[in-house]
């Protein structure tokens, strides 16, 4: 069983997100976080030392600028909670994870009905598991650049059916 530090923890840690992700921004760090496999990255989030953190996933420069906007919206306004006040990781505040199942789903860039002619591209990973005793379903949504695999967007499904999409959270809040 994982026990998950409050979303004050990853509150904290998001003007660290960008820099730590990979996407093309000058604010990078020399040495980019590779995922050489979205279901290993995402894995490692639920595994039980919790390490790495979502926090060093790769992302694309979609999602990584719009961490930078909620940055620098955090740092503009004094707030000290963002539009995203909860881990997204987990879909709550606080966590207790138990019966974790991650799969993988490719996505063909181009269906023309035949896996050896497909070309996959993109990726979809599902982790389903049981944050205290609500079931819980966040998906990880990939694509395939020139220098690895980047996470490009997340959902989040909790026992209530309340569906929210990572982007639009930190374009728009909640």
């Amino acid at each position: 069983m994982i026990k998950v530090a409050s979303a004050f923890a990853l509150l904290l840690a998001i003007p660290v997100l960008p820099v730590m992700a990979s996407a093309p921004v000058k604010e990078t760090s020399d040495t980019p976080v590779l995922a050489t496999d979205p279901l290993t990255a995402v894995e490692a989030i639920y595994s039980d030392d919790m390490k790495p953190s979502a926090n060093g996933l790769p992302m694309t420069q979609r999602l990584e600028s719009l961490f930078l906007l909620e940055r620098d919206h955090l740092e503009a306004s004094g707030e000290p909670i963002g539009r995203i006040d909860f881990d997204w990781t987990v879909n709550g505040q606080d966590a207790s994870i138990s019966m974790v199942d991650v799969t993988a789903m490719d996505v063909p860039l181009r269906d023309f009905g035949d896996a050896a002619v497909d070309q996959f591209e993109r990726r979809i990973v599902t982790a389903r598991f049981m944050n205290f005793d609500s079931e819980q379903i966040i998906r990880y949504y990939w694509v395939k650049q020139r220098n690895g695999w980047h996470l490009d967007d997340v959902t989040g499904q909790g026992e209530d059916s309340m569906t929210w999409t990572l982007s639009l959270l930190l374009a728009f809040g909640g």
